[in-house]
């Protein structure tokens, strides 16, 4: 059954087909604005410096994961301009297979030819409905996205992710740790000391760079001091 987060937009916004945002004649595209006219910095502000954290953290987090993927754009506050002259939606995080990986201003959806695979959005406590309701809405109606997931870095039990099933979002249940499994990233995400973080399919937690030389250097001192207890002890085993 699918899901209704709180509550449901006061006016049904009718489903917009893909052909009809992703596949323009060469002539309209020509009249639309470009990317460089629509890339301009998102004018919401910042709800805190844990918002803003929790953000990089999960855009580093992406990055080392698909490092090795060519063909896909990893983003963060980027304009994604799907109908103009409709307003963009900005999610905090995006992820988009199977287009370019380069430097963007904007995103164009009319231009790349898709709308993002996966969104994440972290709620505002200023203004709560704007990702529960109307953001709700664009992700599920109109981009048509796969998956949307919010989070509240300020009420960390709060986490909630949706798959788009037919028509309508559904709700991802969460497993027995809390964790969401993304049929998209196919990754787990979930709750880890306050933060959130990225789980691979053995549920291990995925480390940041800075994590990851940390344990390597852990592991080398410890190493270290193996072998020099061994050290001091062969010559009494020696004897």
């Amino acid at each position: 059954m699918a899901n209704d987060p709180q509550e449901r937009p006061t006016e049904a916004t009718p489903p917009l087909m893909q052909e009809a945002i992703y596949t323009l004649p060469e002539w309209v595209v020509a009249d639309l604005p470009t990317e460089e006219e629509l890339g301009v910095e998102d004018d919401k502000p910042v709800q805190s410096t844990h918002h803003r954290k929790q953000s990089d953290l999960l855009l580093h987090l992406l990055d080392r994961v698909f490092a090795d993927r060519d063909e896909m754009c990893i983003a963060g506050d980027l304009a994604v301009h799907y109908q103009h002259p409709q307003p963009p939606v900005v999610p905090d995080a995006m992820v988009v297979f199977g287009v370019p990986k380069r430097e963007r201003t904007a995103y164009l959806v009319w231009k790349e030819g898709k709308g993002p695979d996966w969104v994440l959005e972290l709620l505002s406590e200023s203004n709560p409905t704007k990702d529960r309701v109307k953001n709700y809405a664009i992700y599920e109606q109109r981009l048509r996205v796969p998956e949307y997931v919010w989070f509240n870095p300020l009420q960390p039990t709060e986490l909630r992710g949706f798959r788009l099933r037919g028509d309508q979002y559904d709700e991802i249940a969460p497993d027995q740790q809390g964790r969401l499994w993304s049929d998209v990233l196919k990754l787990y995400l979930g709750v880890h000391e306050g933060w959130l973080r990225l789980y691979d399919q053995e549920s291990n937690l995925i480390l940041t760079g800075n994590e990851e030389a940390t344990r390597e250097r852990a592991a080398s001192e410890a190493l270290a001091a193996e072998l020099k207890r061994l050290r001091e002890e062969l010559p009494r085993l020696k004897a």
